[in-house]
């Protein structure tokens, strides 16, 4: 018997060769479940507490199940199934509310801000602002745009209050600037900043607007045609507790039948003949998509997306936002923490970042680990050097009361 239970064979068998059925139904309704019903959908381990979605969600059993179960089926039948990518790309725009063929299907959002950036025909001296909050996958592509090509980038200070950041954005705005690309939620601090203002504003001035979502997609409500900007990237390992290697990107219906993709190969094309040299692309989002996928992935994709809509992304949003001010609340009475995350509950989400002043902080995340079982991220970006605490739903009071137990004993140490 081989892995998964699948038999071999060999040659001059004759064993009857039948695909195993699923170890269980992974078809389960979830939006009447309990917060408890809901953490046990998750195989974290007990004494094991993970605050850190905001840089990995933990998948639900049901998204592994879908996983293996693909992984099985299309072993057993020898093909990729490309076919299966547009019921999880129907799933995506119903999610996001956004238009199929202007969804492709990417690796991760750091793949989705590689195809923008150099797709885009940035010519020396023209300008990207970009705000000091920005992931590295995020930024990572305009840099390399700056060192190879000598685009300009221009970095902004974000207020970290909330209040001032659109005024911020459109004081950067020069003559010169053809690009804005900012996070709807930033990683450092977990600050939602208003993307639909900052998309309107770029639409004024004839600017591309590029909105990084990978924070925000899966923890609060996203709706792609109400921000309505040129590009909306966002992955499937965060806050939609999908499969690694899996992400979405967005793209301006206009910018698909002016601009060539990236990358291209099989599934690129609308005509191919290499007899002829022939070779003319698609004017949608999938044109991407090139090549053989792992389809398993994206159907884990799609039941992610399903997971969620089931629970009900407002109820989500509900739930880490209890769980976020509890934490917060917890903690402001501590001596030496300093919060970055805006009070105002309009400008804050699942996420708190705080670092305690007069400790080593980067310390305190591997002491927490180690001693606790507790996992946080240290946050180095734009030099806090603080803490990020991310509440997920499948977290509890509970447990935030031991984050907050395990964060007074390191202050006072």
């Amino acid at each position: 018997m081989g892995i998964f239970g699948i038999p071999y064979l060999s040659n001059g068998s004759t064993k009857k060769n039948t695909l195993p059925k699923p170890k269980k139904n992974t078809d389960q309704n979830f939006k009447n479940l309990s917060w408890s019903e809901i953490k046990n959908e998750f195989s974290l381990g007990k004494n094991f507490f993970h605050f850190n979605t905001a840089s990995i969600g933990p998948s639900p059993n049901i998204v592994l199940e879908k996983i293996f179960e693909a992984m099985r089926l299309f072993a057993y039948l020898g093909t990729s199934k490309h076919n299966r990518v547009e019921l999880t790309r129907t799933k995506i725009g119903k999610f996001l509310n956004a238009d199929n063929e202007l969804i492709a299907i990417t690796r991760n959002s750091t793949e989705g801000m590689n195809i923008v950036a150099n797709s885009l025909c940035l010519k020396k001296g023209d300008e990207v602002i970009l705000s000091k909050d920005e992931h590295i996958g995020g930024a990572a592509p305009w840099l390399a745009l700056s060192k190879e090509m000598g685009i300009k980038i221009k970095l902004v200070e974000l207020d970290y209050s909330g209040n001032k950041n659109i005024e911020i954005i459109e004081n950067s705005i020069s003559r010169k600037t053809k690009v804005v690309c900012i996070s709807h939620v930033t990683c450092t601090t977990g600050m939602i900043l208003p993307v639909k203002a900052i998309v309107e504003l770029c639409k004024r001035r004839n600017i591309i607007s590029c909105i990084d979502g990978a924070q925000a997609v899966g923890m609060i409500p996203v709706d792609v045609k109400s921000i309505n900007p040129d590009f909306y990237i966002t992955c499937g390992h965060k806050w939609l507790f999908g499969p690694k290697g899996s992400g979405v990107l967005v793209m301006n219906r206009a910018f698909l039948t002016k601009n060539r993709p990236h990358f291209v190969g099989a599934y690129s094309d609308s005509k191919f003949d290499l007899g002829t040299k022939t070779i003319e692309y698609l004017n949608i989002a999938s044109r991407e998509e090139y090549g053989t996928r792992n389809i398993p992935h994206i159907i884990g994709l799609g039941t992610a997306v399903d997971f969620i809509s089931d629970l009900g992304i407002e109820r989500i949003a509900k739930r880490g936002r209890e769980l976020s001010i509890r934490f917060t609340k917890g903690i402001s009475n501590i001596s030496g923490i300093e919060i970055f995350t805006p009070k105002n509950q309009e400008y804050s989400c699942s996420l708190v970042t705080f670092k305690i002043k007069t400790k080593d902080n980067l310390q305190i995340s591997r002491d927490l680990i180690t001693k606790n079982g507790i996992r946080v991220r240290f946050i180095y970006e734009n030099d806090i050097r603080g803490l990020r605490a991310s509440f997920a739903i499948f977290n509890n009071e509970e447990e935030v009361d031991l984050l907050i137990a395990a964060i007074k004993d390191a202050a006072i140490i």
